[in-house]
């Protein structure tokens, strides 16, 4: 077998996936702290075009570059700060502006229709329509049923001077009887539509509600015969709406097949009808380019060009609405067509060539390490005369091919321009920002410095410095330069980057320094939480008793959660190291915690000072602390510790005591009974330190109950796990 060589490169992007902090067994998102991604994590992205970027996020920076869409991230929310999110790297919905606070359509066609009724004199007995019942998103013919249609119509009757006032009437109430179902056999149907009506025009309306009952109905063939019967009539309205509707009744009788019982378009579809679908629709914007129906007839050929299987008219349909029309000129707004597109089109243009746009957004998912298919380097070279109006972003394109897929960072910077522009839009920001991690991948770290630093004062771009502050932390970690990020002229101000570094990293000398230089209340707290912590649970006694005496009698108070990695939950405060003993439920009793460091200062295996340091532990609940937790390798924070030696575990303190002949009869019972106790109930090790055979705690189960029996743990403890 031939053992694979991983550079540098394939390491530092390996790492930084498997150290994604990701929830198990549930939807929430947790910051992972690196720049180099190469799959899909919707909960991470950053503010340059990369294959990890979530295909919404990438699209989204190219557009805010052609002026089409503002990149405005939504502030964090309570829950994104509680889960350790500063600005970079950022979860997917925080670039959605979108606000669903109701459907304000509904209330202006309800208020619209009680208008017109009012006038007719009619009163309306139901304020509801069968429209209405289906959520955001769900598709169905019956969706267009509401009070909005149906005012339009309505309004047609009004306006139509040829009607009499008992026609109008008669015509008004039977468009609010189809207001309530969307399904009528043809004898309900019969009887909904008036018979009393005598007008050329008024039974032209009759012909357009006998055709719309036909139509929400599913009885296609007669709604299109109908509705194309008015196709020359003399109302311009009814005339128009004929040929609009000829378009929606042959596109719902082409699609009633076209997906399966989950709502999902089947693989395999007859593409055949879908011509007569866009002919219908070519008609209708052909007579009325500007026609009230216009907008939704582009959006509905969309939907043709998408069940058709025609990917380059649809790219074509995206880059249109997205780039070149305006608000007026769009059927949805600009964050549902770019989740449209995202569900449309991006996952079905690998064999396509469509627009440039969409083909770079595709380009970079074809990159990533799991994506199917996957983006050759031939098919990429073949698209040269696709981008030959933007030749520097065919460049990028085969330069993050280099860089994540070929994993050849010398060959990526053969494809970047060196000279950094006086202005940095978001595809020149990642031209530069992946030259600079092509640097680092090629062990140039003070080059990648210098490109960093070069590119701060030139970003005015929404997340752009979030970013280079993250870039440059990192950076400063690697070079053994840690103390460059809490210089008091560093441009590096972000409060996450800084507090990972500082409860990661940080030495003892930077954590004084901190203290009194922190740049806000909760990083001076949190530089003297970590250095008390972190002198105890390495054994630094000494130096904790000097620290120690340095704390206020009246510490701070302050919440220390993310600060100090907790995710969710309320963390600790200064007052931790006052505790004094008194929270030793077992009967076994503690001096404070200063007195106890004094006692392993003394002699760092003391028995009850072993056992009371574990008692600490145990009882503030700091077996998982955070603070001890090693961030995976590539990410900010993973560099070595300031702090050596391995972090005090209980099970290590109860062993060094069991096994000391000098220990009294008390502290080996408690000792022998805790370290027992560290696998139960489940029989994991939740105490730290290496795990132990079941043959192993056996033993000391069998000694405790005879040597020990008569200890009140020795009483007490039932089993072993």
């Amino acid at each position: 077998m031939r053992m694979r060589v991983l550079t540098p490169l394939a390491l530092m992007i390996g790492a930084s996936l498997c150290g994604q902090a990701q929830a198990s067994g549930d939807d929430s998102c947790y910051p992972a702290w690196s720049l180099l991604r190469d799959s899909l994590d919707v909960c991470n992205n950053l503010a340059f075009l990369n294959p990890g970027n979530d295909s919404r996020v990438n699209l989204r920076l190219l557009l805010a570059d052609r002026k089409a869409v503002e990149l405005k991230p939504n502030a964090l929310t309570e829950d994104e700060l509680s889960e350790g999110y500063g600005p970079v790297p950022f979860a997917v919905a925080r670039l959605d502006t979108a606000q669903i606070e109701g459907d304000d359509s509904e209330e202006s066609g309800a208020a619209a229709l009680n208008g017109l009724l009012e006038k007719l004199g009619i009163k309306r007995d139901s304020t509801d329509s069968a429209g209405q019942a289906f959520l955001q998103g769900e598709g169905s013919r019956c969706r267009s049923n509401r009070d909005d249609s149906a005012a339009v119509f309505i309004g047609q009757l009004v306006d139509t001077p040829s009607l009499s006032d008992s026609e109008r009437q008669l015509l008004a109430r039977s468009r609010l009887q189809l207001l309530d179902g969307c399904t009528w056999d043809a004898a309900k149907q019969a009887s909904l539509l008036p018979t009393d009506v005598q007008s050329v025009e008024g039974k032209a309306f009759v012909t357009y509600l006998q055709a719309a009952s036909d139509f929400y109905s599913g009885r296609f063939n007669e709604a299109e015969n109908g509705f194309a019967s008015l196709n020359d009539n003399a109302q311009p309205w009814l005339k128009e709406v004929s040929f609009y509707m000829v378009a929606r009744t042959r596109l719902n009788a082409a699609q009633q097949d076209a997906f399966d019982e989950y709502g999902t378009r089947k693989d395999t579809l007859d593409t055949a009808p879908y011509a007569k679908v866009g002919e219908a629709f070519d008609q209708y914007l052909a007579a009325y380019p500007q026609g009230i129906y216009a907008l939704s007839a582009k959006g509905l050929m969309r939907r043709v060009h998408w069940l058709s299987g025609d990917t380059d008219k649809l790219a074509d349909d995206y880059t249109w609405q997205m780039t070149q029309a305006d608000d007026s000129q769009r059927n949805l707004p600009i964050d549902a067509l770019i989740q449209e597109t995202d569900n449309k089109l991006l996952i079905n243009i690998a064999d396509a060539t469509p627009s440039a746009l969409m083909t770079a957004v595709s380009d970079l998912m074809q990159m990533r390490k799991d994506a199917q298919p996957k983006l050759t380097r031939e098919k990429l070279a073949a698209q040269k005369a696709l981008f030959a109006d933007q030749p520097a972003m065919f460049d990028y394109l085969q330069a993050v091919y280099a860089f994540y897929v070929d994993q050849k960072p010398e060959e990526a910077l053969k494809r970047l321009p060196k000279d950094v522009p006086a202005a940095l839009d978001y595809f020149a920001f990642s031209q530069h920002t992946l030259r600079a991690l092509a640097l680092e991948a090629s062990n140039d770290l003070p080059g990648a410095q210098s490109l960093w630093l070069k590119m701060l004062p030139l970003v005015r771009q929404p997340l752009q410095r979030e970013q280079l502050e993250l870039a440059l932390a990192m950076n400063h970690e690697r070079s053994g330069q840690l103390e460059q990020v809490f210089a008091t002229d560093s441009p590096i101000q972000s409060a996450q980057v800084r507090l990972i570094l500082l409860g990661k990293v940080a030495g003892a000398p930077l954590l004084r320094q901190q203290i009194t230089q922190g740049i806000s209340d909760t990083e001076k707290n949190t530089a003297r939480f970590v250095l008390l912590y972190k002198d105890l649970l390495h054994g630094q006694y000494a130096a904790f008793a000097d620290d120690f005496k340095a704390l206020p009698e009246k510490s701070g108070e302050e919440q220390l959660g993310t600060s100090l990695g907790y995710v969710y939950g309320t963390g600790q405060t200064l007052q931790l190291f006052r505790w004094n003993g008194d929270k030793a439920e077992s009967n076994y009793a503690c001096p404070s915690i200063g007195d106890t460091a004094a006692l392993l200062q003394a002699n760092d295996k003391d028995p009850k000072g072993l056992n009371c340091l574990g008692e600490f532990v145990l009882r503030n609940g700091l077996d998982s602390m955070p603070l001890d937790q090693r961030p995976g390798s590539g990410q900010l924070g993973s560099g070595e510790s300031g702090f050596k030696g391995d972090v005090f575990s209980r099970l290590n303190g109860y062993q060094t005591v069991i096994a000391d002949t000098t220990a009294g009869r008390d502290d080996k019972a408690y000792a022998l009974f805790r370290a027992i106790n560290c696998y139960g109930p489940s029989g994991y090790n939740s105490c730290g330190g290496k795990d132990v055979a079941q043959s192993v705690r056996k033993a000391w189960f069998k000694q405790l109950k005879t040597a020990y029996g008569g200890t009140p743990w020795g009483k007490s403890l039932q089993y072993y796990w």
